[in-house]
């Protein structure tokens, strides 16, 4: 059972941030993007690249590989060069880079929020890393990693950067395969490629710095709509800290959408860049931000939308008369971005159409808990944040001073509405139907309050230390001549403060609920959360499998158990690749009910003849929450037309026996 060492992990998340950063600073500099909003703008971009050109390269019939990638960055680039100097030689005025809207950050300043940028990577690295106890190749043992897992794997091997591919591995047959949207697994899949890393190690590797992203563009966000570099910093460190942000999501395996709640921030930031100079260049720039964000998540692109709704009111509310100009500004916008992304919104109208159930939480929280998740900064784990309590409760008290960010507060309310209709009133249905962007899930609509609310902790950190700063220069004799100093050092007393306060900007804490996504928490251990889902002994004969199995055979195996892994592990294909039984292929139906009854049972046997299996997968039959296993694999043990031919305490495997079945 291979083991993939620290140094094959550390190349892969090098590998991850090559990917990303080569095709996205590529497009921000040929877009002209320099800066704070580069810095912000060119992981995002790395994710339009790759999720845009992916599915056309697919339709045209090619493979998606490195080098296809390459030249893919390349054109792309070139066409965004050559869009920029077109107009900006046509119309040199109006494409004239903005000068004089941004604050007059110093040297000091940059560094600092470097500074606490870095930070926020750390800890968002430290929090993965301990969370795993450092088996940086630990499978992620929640709902959703198989099913990326396998995506990442699936093109890699094939090569079909399509938006039905990743789907494929377990919705298969002539029913067809279902659309999701795969900016994550083409990236996933080139770091795969480029490292040979166990498909864990690169999802890890693509988890460790999701917190330390949403840092980033908390800051570009700050930067871009006018505000201090020492709410920037303090932005980027309560994204860091933040429970209910980014690490519940990844506890709960929704590591794609925890990537766009890191980069929703950016929908607004470069909105108001082009509302406040409205040329095609910043259009432009608009429209690869939306597409970006459409094609790591969906959703991330609805809650992008929201998020600009209290931005422009605020906007129109203290300047009527840009109303018209703006509408008439974003109406292009929306149209090319439609043709940009017309393949994911055609599968996203597919999707909708199609057979797979909608199954909508019915959450039905007391009010009063919820709001205590909202304003405590938790959900699930019970550990309440009281260090962001108390800076949000200055942020709210002194709101009047975030200007040109006025309008987060109205973002925190629209939010934290959200949360409280979905935690509390998940079953009505006109609550359903507003929520199903983000699945009528209470963790995405918390993690989704949490930017705003992330703001106004920042805030309350950057107001505290106006305050003192204040304190300093006025009364304390010797400090009145140097106010630089004042500033740099009551900036670096917050931080010391809240990091001790926190115990590490509540690294500790976060790296407890983390810990879920392993299986590993003090929950888990104790029973609480079920059992897990996929054992070491189960892993171990997985691999062994892969010894066994013949090429092209299909692994017929238990939806409930950790088989469902056997493809993303070793590249074996089995009946049944994901825990989620909705819609499954009609022949992966019918074994799953009625195998067992293959010597007597002539569409069984058909069944197994069309997926050409030769052998049978069977593991403990766990996974959270605890199911039953599959009626048709229960009593095998006792069959006389399998054999056994490799068994541990956690999984067996059997070969079907030809000699003992009747011939049709």
């Amino acid at each position: 059972m291979p083991t993939d060492s620290i140094w094959l992990f550390t190349a892969s998340v090098v590998a991850y941030f090559v990917v990303l950063l080569v095709p996205g600073l590529a497009v921000g500099l040929a877009a002209g993007l320099r800066g704070w909003t580069l810095a912000g703008l060119a992981p995002l971009f790395g994710y339009t690249v790759h999720g845009l050109t992916g599915p056309w390269l697919s339709g045209l019939g090619f493979a998606y590989t490195l080098w296809s990638a390459l030249i893919a960055t390349a054109l792309f680039a070139a066409v965004v060069y050559a869009i920029r100097r077109y107009v900006e030689n046509r119309w040199p005025e109006r494409e004239r880079p903005q000068q004089g809207l941004l604050p007059n950050w110093g040297r000091n300043a940059h560094l600092g929020v470097i500074l606490c940028i870095g930070i926020a990577f750390v800890v968002s690295s430290v929090v993965l890393i301990a969370a795993a106890e450092g088996e940086l190749d630990a499978i992620p043992q929640r709902w959703d990693p198989v099913f990326h897992a396998n995506g990442i794997r699936y093109i890699a091997e094939t090569g079909d950067g399509g938006l039905y591919g990743v789907s494929s591995v377990n919705r298969y047959g002539p029913e067809g395969s279902q659309f999701y949207p795969n900016a994550y697994h083409l990236a996933g899949s080139l770091v795969y490629m480029i490292t040979g890393a166990t498909v864990p190690t690169v999802i890890n590797a693509m988890t460790l710095p999701i917190a330390g992203l949403f840092g980033l563009s908390m800051a570009a966000l700050v930067r871009e709509c006018g505000g201090r570099s020492v709410l920037a910093g303090a932005a980027a460190l309560t994204a860091a800290a933040v429970n209910s942000g980014v690490y519940e999501s990844i506890s709960n395996g929704l590591v794609p959408f925890a990537l766009s709640t890191a980069f929703t921030p950016l929908a607004p930031m470069i909105m108001h860049r082009y509302l406040v100079r409205p040329n095609v260049t910043n259009g432009m720039v608009l429209v690869l931000a939306a597409a970006g964000l459409l094609v790591v998540h969906s959703s991330a692109l609805f809650a992008g939308l929201l998020f600009a709704v209290p931005m422009l009111i605020h906007r129109w509310w203290t300047e009527s008369s840009t109303i018209g100009k703006d509408i008439k500004h974003l109406l292009p916008i929306a149209v090319a971005g439609g043709a940009l992304t017309i393949l994911q919104l055609l599968g996203a109208l597919d999707q909708a159409a199609g057979a797979y159930g909608y199954r909508p939480w019915n959450s039905a929280k007391p009010i009063r808990e919820a709001l205590w998740h909202l304003f405590m900064f938790q959900h699930t784990a019970p550990y309440p944040q009281y260090v962001l309590v108390a800076f949000l409760v200055i942020g709210v008290l002194t709101y009047r001073r975030l200007n040109g960010l006025r309008w987060m507060t109205g973002a925190a309310l629209i939010f934290g509405t959200f949360w409280m209709l979905v935690a509390c009133w998940g079953g009505l249905s006109w609550v359903i139907v507003l929520s199903r962007p983000w699945w009528n899930d209470h963790f995405r609509m918390i993690a989704l309050a949490m930017i705003p609310f992330s703001l106004l902790v920042a805030h309350g950190m950057a107001e505290t230390q106006r305050w003192l700063a204040k304190v300093a220069t006025e009364r304390l004799p010797g400090f009145t001549k140097r106010r630089s100093a004042v500033r740099v050092g009551s900036a670096a007393a917050v931080v010391v403060v809240i990091g001790v306060a926190s115990l590490g900007f509540y690294a500790p804490l976060n790296k407890e609920v983390v810990a879920h996504a392993y299986h590993k928490s003090k929950r888990d251990r104790a029973g609480e959360m079920g059992q897990i889902a996929v054992t070491p002994l189960e892993e171990k004969a997985m691999y062994k499998m892969a010894e066994i199995a013949e090429p092209g055979e299909r692994v017929m195996n238990d939806r409930n158990d950790g088989s469902v892994w056997l493809y993303a592990l070793t590249g074996v294909k089995s009946v049944a690749a994901h825990y989620d039984d909705n819609v499954p292929p009609k022949d992966a139906a019918l074994l799953a009910d009625h195998f067992r009854e293959y010597p007597t049972n002539p569409e069984v046997r058909a069944a197994v003849k069309r997926l050409n299996i030769k052998h049978v997968f069977v593991g403990d039959g766990s996974r959270y929450p605890l199911v039953k296993p599959d009626l048709g694999l229960v009593g095998l043990d006792k069959a006389d037309w399998v054999r056994v031919v490799y068994r541990n305490p956690d999984a067996t495997i059997y070969e079907i026996d030809p000699k003992k079945l009747p011939s049709d």
